[in-house]
């Protein structure tokens, strides 16, 4: 925990970082910070800064007389007992775990350079002298005229649009 960072807090221009900060230093019961959180409850120009110095102040002072310090709170809180066996067995599990994510990491690799491969052979177009279908432009299929929208059928609701589709162009398109 950074105090000098909170306590730099305590001297920003707004009231409302300075409230928080304290706020968060009576959360965590930063005990460290009284001298700070004292200076702010005697001279800070905002009242309701002040009536909140004073309540942080309180709660760290109750955290001072019971011998609180949140740095030995917090390493504490994150130191275990762990036997050797089980700090072996973690690390073995660890490190299978690190392989199963580089095999992972392998396949997918593969797939995706294989999925480029196809999409790129899927996208090729042939070159005129490589086929014989795209060697003239008679060849090519040919698009439908035009239709005049006054001769087009009226367009119906339905419950497919691929009957739709199957009803109704044919009879258009091709007349």
């Amino acid at each position: 925990m950074d105090i000098f960072n909170l306590t730099n807090r305590l001297r920003d221009p707004d009231p409302r970082v300075r409230v928080e900060t304290l706020r968060i230093l009576a959360m965590i019961e930063e005990t460290r910070a009284l001298p700070a959180v004292h200076w702010i409850y005697k001279h800070d120009p905002e009242p309701g800064v002040r009536a909140v110095a004073d309540w942080a102040g309180d709660l760290l002072w109750q955290a001072h007389k019971r011998g609180h310090s949140t740095a030995d709170a917090v390493n504490e809180m994150f130191e275990r007992s762990v036997s050797s066996a089980r700090q072996e067995q973690f690390l073995e599990t660890l490190e299978v775990d690190l392989l199963q994510m580089k095999n992972i990491a392998a396949q997918r690799f593969v797939a995706e350079q294989d999925y480029r491969r196809k999409m790129s052979e899927a996208l090729q177009v042939p070159a005129p002298e490589e086929t014989d279908s795209f060697a003239t432009d008679e060849a090519l299929p040919q698009l439908p005229a035009r239709v005049d929208p006054s001769t087009a059928p009226e367009r119906r609701s339905t419950d497919s649009w691929q009957r739709a589709v199957d009803d109704e162009w044919p009879d258009w398109i091709e007349g």
